[in-house]
């Protein structure tokens, strides 16, 4: 689970975890984001990059249960056009058939 902010004393984290997921190939990686209060300009460097790590693999990113800032912060800068976002794991379930 990412920590409750995702900033630049957390970013490392996130970046480093997903690079490995998709040293691995991965076809998707969802990130629960529902304990994550805040993300700042950092954070969304992180995402970028995550995003970057997985689609050079054929990957792709998503998240699940964004904070209202996190989902405000998304539309601003528009990566809600490009990372899918799930309002609970329950909805991400049943689009995978999980």
């Amino acid at each position: 689970m990412p920590p409750v902010r995702l900033d630049t004393t957390t970013k490392d984290g996130l970046t480093q975890q997903v690079k490995q997921i998709a040293s691995q190939k991965a076809a998707l990686v969802l990130l629960d984001f529902s304990q994550v209060e805040f993300v700042d300009s950092s954070g969304l460097g992180a995402m970028v990059a995550a995003l970057k790590s997985l689609r050079s693999v054929g990957g792709e990113l998503a998240l699940c249960q964004p904070s209202d800032q996190v989902k405000t912060l998304l539309e601003i800068t528009g990566l809600e056009r490009i990372i899918k976002i799930y309002p609970n794991r329950q909805v991400f379930d049943q689009e995978y058939g999980k």
